[in-house]
């Protein structure tokens, strides 16, 4: 059974500099990361989802964080 894990972090967009708080549960499977996100950009609340390779030197955590920051970063680009 795989335990569902969390993590809280502040983004700052790339091109605009506006700091969106995020909150997302992801969990291990094997040599992946599933996520679930929610942050708010005034009006709304938004959710994404998304599937990342586990990373050697770096937790679990930072992976989940680094792949969140991206897919924002297209996405508000």
């Amino acid at each position: 059974m795989n335990k569902l894990m969390t993590v809280d972090f502040k983004h700052t967009m790339l091109f605009s500099g506006r700091v969106i708080k995020v909150c997302a549960d992801f969990d291990v499977s094997g040599k992946f990361l599933s996520w679930n996100a929610t942050f708010y950009v005034a009006p709304q609340f938004f959710e994404m989802t998304g599937c990342v390779q586990r990373t050697q030197g770096e937790t679990d955590s930072q992976t989940v964080v680094l792949s969140i920051g991206q897919a924002l970063n297209a996405r508000f680009a």
